[in-house]
């Protein structure tokens, strides 16, 4: 990234997770919202140990100031920390080979992007609320780079068996709620998905209101 990134961890064994917050929010953000809290049992009694991330989306996707060409560059640069920082950071700290990544927001669409472009990886993807299709973030502009880290456009072009059937070995969840303004991302990433026959559920919850509430609860519905 060119600079030194914060992450906040939470418990001290159990199957890792690494959170991803909304956009641009600190690593902090989780404890703050109520995000650590509702899986707290998980958290205090080694079943999980949580990694929570910095976003760096006001950097990148969404940097008006910067071209299009520098917003996905940056993206991808934030993708490689995750693969190439953040998790051998883990391996360091525990030995379970399972790890899970998750996100709301924009976090959601990082957690299931790179679960997608890195299957080896993770064993589970949880995306709650989360933005599948990037292109209204490119200004019109596209070239591989933007292909490469928009899901709704290459998702439905994954051809090869041995990377298919290595994102068929991922649980993936899609997640939103009723009123959410995200939903239509969810509704068309499940399509996608559903088309090439990758299992993965769509968890839609009847509950209106505050995001805020919703999300604590969906992720510990979903961390299980």
């Amino acid at each position: 990234m060119g600079k030194d990134m914060e992450l906040a961890v939470y418990g001290e064994s159990g199957t890792p997770v690494i959170g991803i917050p909304t956009r641009g929010a600190t690593c902090k953000q989780w404890e703050e919202f109520g995000m650590t809290d509702s899986i707290s049992y998980q958290l205090e009694n080694g079943f999980n140990q949580l990694f929570v991330l910095s976003s760096i989306d006001d950097e990148a996707l969404l940097n008006e100031n910067a071209s299009p060409e520098q917003r996905v560059i940056r993206q991808q640069q934030y993708e490689s920390y995750i693969v190439e920082e953040v998790v051998p950071y883990i391996k360091d700290q525990n030995s379970i080979k399972f790890i899970i990544i998750g996100g709301v927001d924009f976090g959601g669409y990082h957690a299931v992007t790179t679960a997608l472009k890195y299957p080896e990886v993770f064993g589970k993807s949880i995306g709650i609320s989360g933005i599948y299709d990037i292109r209204p973030y490119m200004d019109d502009y596209y070239d591989d780079d933007v292909y490469y880290s928009n899901p709704m456009d290459f998702v439905p072009n994954l051809n090869k068996k041995s990377l298919l059937d290595k994102v068929q070995d991922i649980d993936f969840r899609l997640v939103s709620y009723e009123g959410d303004k995200r939903i239509d991302d969810a509704v068309r990433m499940d399509k996608v998905m559903r088309m090439k026959f990758l299992d993965h559920d769509l968890d839609i919850w009847s509950d209106g209101g505050d995001e805020w509430k919703l999300w604590p609860q969906m992720l510990k519905t979903h961390i299980i």
